[in-house]
């Protein structure tokens, strides 16, 4: 995945312009609301919109006394979901690599109808926290591809850019949540510019308003057209 513009400075410059803390201290300070970034925030997110990314497993990844179990190789010490995708050759399912090639279109689909019928399709489940086993257990896999979903890294540069309005709405209102039961303890707060009274309403709405901006994450979830289905005829 490239790389976007999004940085831990451009979120926290972001929750103080919303906060005010131009004007107004907060409760709790910038290295505690980045706290809850990472810690909330980037982990809600990625449930929904995860971080994926390929790579490859072998024979040497295989893990002994199993029967086909592989041990998912750690990427830059990335917190592993779960498997989007596998990508394997169908000529494991065959035993060897004559399988019938022909330029007539109609002799290709009647012979992928019968492999369709015939041969047994290749599934995985995923075993936290970095393994998977891959079925039918009777064939021998050497190699495969595999597509990680995982917690995306804090430097936050794989948040998308068509997502990154999403990402600081819900990182405000994670802090957000995390004042509230500060901010509700103190009527009014004293600073350089007089007594100021705390935006409660903004405080007060943030659980709301973050469970329809999950919400809209869901029905976006179901559009994706990446999205797994499951078809019932």
């Amino acid at each position: 995945m490239a790389y976007t513009g999004m940085t831990c400075s451009i979120v926290l410059r972001y929750l103080n312009r919303m906060l005010g803390t131009v004007i107004q201290e907060l409760e709790i300070s910038e290295e505690e609301m980045m706290r809850v970034v990472f810690q909330q925030t980037l982990r809600t997110y990625s449930i929904y919109f995860p971080y994926k990314y390929r790579m490859q497993i072998t024979g040497d990844d295989y893990l002994s006394g199993t029967n086909n179990t592989y041990k998912i190789p750690k990427t830059d010490n990335l917190e592993i979901i779960g498997i989007h995708k596998l990508f394997m050759s169908n000529m494991v399912q065959y035993g060897s690599t004559a399988i019938p090639i022909s330029q007539n279109p109609f002799e290709s689909q009647i012979f992928n109808d019968f492999a369709s019928m015939t041969v047994t399709p290749i599934t995985w489940r995923y075993l936290p926290p970095n393994l998977i086993e891959i079925f039918p257990k009777i064939l021998n896999y050497k190699s495969a591809i595999l597509e990680v979903k995982a917690i995306h890294p804090k430097h936050l540069k794989t948040i998308p850019l068509n997502m990154s309005d999403e990402f600081l709405k819900l990182a405000l209102y994670d802090v957000l949540l995390s004042i509230y039961p500060l901010r509700h303890r103190f009527e009014s707060m004293n600073t350089v510019y007089g007594s100021i009274q705390p935006f409660l309403d903004m405080v007060d709405s943030a659980k709301d308003d973050r469970d329809a901006l999950l919400e809209k994450f869901r029905e976006n979830l179901l559009r994706d057209g990446n999205a797994k289905r499951i078809w019932i005829g």
